[in-house]
């Protein structure tokens, strides 16, 4: 599911950049580099299935310029994977939950750094 990547590319972005261009070198993630795809999924449900355990992995491992984001990115974990599951089936409103979800992100920080 292509909203799904995104969320997984966003998430592997909070990890390993501190900002553009600043790359942090390997984190407790480069594994999943090297996973089959079956061990693949386990990790990752792991990691977004709690939302208690997704939080305080967001705050250990997301890097300080990403920090800020924690809140949006959980609130997209919940909207791509209600109760800690994916989607069994196509969800038509999902595109839009997720860009509004963006959107108001985007606000807050704008008002956070007036």
């Amino acid at each position: 599911h292509d909203l799904e990547s995104f969320f997984w590319v966003l998430f592997w972005i909070c990890i390993h950049y501190d900002g553009p261009d600043s790359e942090v070198g390997p984190t407790e993630f480069e594994s999943w580099n090297y996973e089959s795809d079956n061990k693949l999924v386990g990790s990752k449900k792991g990691v977004i299935s709690d939302e208690e355990d997704f939080l305080n992995s967001a705050r250990v491992n997301f890097t300080p310029h990403y920090k800020p984001l924690i809140p949006c990115v959980n609130r997209l974990r919940r909207k791509v994977f209600p109760n800690g599951e994916r989607w069994k089936k196509p969800e038509l409103g999902l595109y839009e939950s997720m860009t509004d979800i963006l959107r108001q992100a985007r606000k807050d920080m704008e008002t956070a750094s007036v």
